[in-house]
């Protein structure tokens, strides 16, 4: 007997929600970008994600006469915390034509036809979210998931975060009552390779996060064109094999700039290189909605209906200047 569509969406439904975990890990590990992510996504409640931040020293150490006595005057503005809003729901609906149920009919087709659909789904989820995360800070809207360009922009140029922009908490989501602190900038850096070879472009970048910091990033998510420069570089001067470690490559094609790991992933732009310290960053879903699967919704007046997949998802970070940018012009 021929399953209806009726079951079709109620075993995709279904399977959907038995494999919601396992789709979650697995669009986790499937990007670069992502994988940083897979031990330090949770779930959250609230208007938003709240973190702590460490803002400056507190620059009020000193000795002291033999009375012992010390400054009473109001503490310097070293901690605080910022507001992540969550953005707004991404779905993914994917529409079940009933043709396609009865060209695929059995019980046999019908589990095939059920787990490329998840597939489908689950990849196209992944792709979107690593896109946003990837755009340009140029391409930002309200609502949606704040991309790393301006996550890790610089207070003192990104009218975002420096207190210049009327939409500034709106647009941001972020509202740390910070606007020109020195703490609330990353290291950001346009360098042309002309002016320096990768490598001390590298440098730049990574000492600026430490001298700024006192912290060291230790991954580095880069383009195309910034990655095969750095390879060309390893391979000029014969150190390829040295800092590889002699070891075979894993899930994502990566080489090593001292104990840093550089990363290439696909979907970020060519040109940039975001160096990041991973225990600074926060990546969380709300009240537990991550890829989570939703009932069939019938299309009125057709006999098809709509499964809906959902990610109600916020990024950002507790010290902007442990992280840093480079932009590499050619």
């Amino acid at each position: 007997m021929a399953l209806g569509d009726n079951n079709f969406t109620q075993l995709f439904t279904s399977t959907l929600q038995k494999y919601e975990k396992q789709l979650v890990d697995n669009v986790l590990k499937a990007h670069p970008v992502l994988d940083l992510f897979k031990g330090q996504a949770k779930s959250n409640t609230g208007r938003g994600l709240v973190v702590p931040l460490r803002a400056a020293n507190l620059s009020a150490t000193g000795y002291t006469d033999a009375s012992g006595t010390h400054s009473t005057s109001v503490s310097s503005d070293i901690l605080g915390s910022a507001v992540y809003e969550w953005a707004d729901t991404i779905i993914t609906p994917f529409r079940v034509k009933h043709r396609d149920i009865l060209q695929n009919s059995g019980p046999e087709q019908i589990v095939n036809l059920v787990e490329e659909y998840v597939k489908a789904a689950s990849a196209d989820h992944g792709d979107f979210i690593v896109a946003e995360l990837h755009k340009n800070t140029a391409d930002f809207e309200t609502g949606n998931l704040m991309p790393l360009d301006m996550v890790f922009g610089n207070a003192s140029s990104d009218s975002y975060f420096d207190g210049s922009n009327a939409d500034w908490t709106p647009v941001g989501g972020i509202n740390p009552n910070s606007a020109g602190k020195s703490y609330w900038a990353s290291s950001r850096f346009e360098i042309a390779d002309s002016a320096a070879d990768v490598v001390a472009a590298f440098r730049t970048v990574t000492n600026d996060i430490y001298k700024n910091s006192r912290k060291r990033p230790n991954v580095a998510i880069v383009g195309f064109d910034v990655y095969e420069e750095f390879e060309a570089y390893l391979v000029e001067k014969g150190q390829y094999q040295l800092l590889q470690g002699g070891q075979a490559q894993t899930r994502f094609t990566s080489v090593k700039f001292g104990d840093l790991e550089v990363r290439l992933d696909p979907d970020c732009a060519d040109d940039r290189a975001y160096f990041l310290n991973t225990d600074s960053l926060r990546f969380a879903y709300c009240s537990g909605e991550f890829m989570k699967a939703f009932p069939a919704q019938p299309l009125e007046g057709t006999l098809d209906t709509v499964v809906p997949l959902a990610s109600s998802l916020t990024f950002g970070t507790t010290e902007r200047r442990a992280n840093g940018v480079l932009i590499r012009t050619y």
